[in-house]
Order: structure tokens, then C-alpha cells, then sequence
């Protein structure tokens, strides 16, 4: 369902790992999906997850974090959700 979205930017992945910082608190998140469009528009789709065992994977839209440093990556943007816990990932 991933892959076969318009504007799809990468290959989904079926296995996922956690992007945040070790230890974190709170649940698990990593980014399946991104739907990157000419208009310059983009949608976010994440595989969330409580803890390993505990409950089903969910699959949401949320919105990326507004965090920004032009020298870290090619977008400059943190690739984690709007109100992670941790520091960015760039």
C-alpha cells in the first residue's frame, strides 16, 4: 500500500526499527512512508508501536518535525515526528 502511493519517495520497508534515542519514554516510531509532491506538499506516513510485545503496530499521518539545520541533511529537516521526545535527527 506504501509503495503504491502517488509520489511515493522510497521503498517501504517490512521490518522497522525505532529512530529514537535509546530509552526513550513514550512509544515507538519510525517513518514508512513519504509522499513528496511537485507542489512542494508532503505527507508523513509512521509505524507507531508501544513496546516490543505489547500491543499492534499502527500506521499514522503526522506531521514532521519544524526543526531545521541546512548544513545536517539535503532537506535540512529533523526526520522525526512534530513533538518527538530527544534531540533531532538530521
Amino acid at each position: 500500500m506504501l509503495e503504491g502511493l502517488d509520489d511515493a519517495a522510497h521503498q517501504a520497508e517490512s521490518e522497522h526499527r525505532c529512530q529514537y534515542q535509546t530509552g526513550h519514554k513514550g512509544p515507538h516510531v519510525c517513518l514508512a512512508q513519504s509522499q513528496d509532491r511537485p507542489d512542494g506538499t508532503s505527507t508523513a506516513w509512521w509505524v507507531n508501536w508501544p513496546s516490543p510485545g505489547k500491543a499492534a503496530y499502527r500506521l499514522d499521518v503526522l506531521p514532521v518535525c519544524p526543526a531545521t539545520a541546512a548544513h545536517l541533511n539535503d532537506d535540512g529537516l529533523c526526520l522525526h515526528p512534530q513533538g518527538h521526545p530527544g534531540d533531532h535527527w538530521w
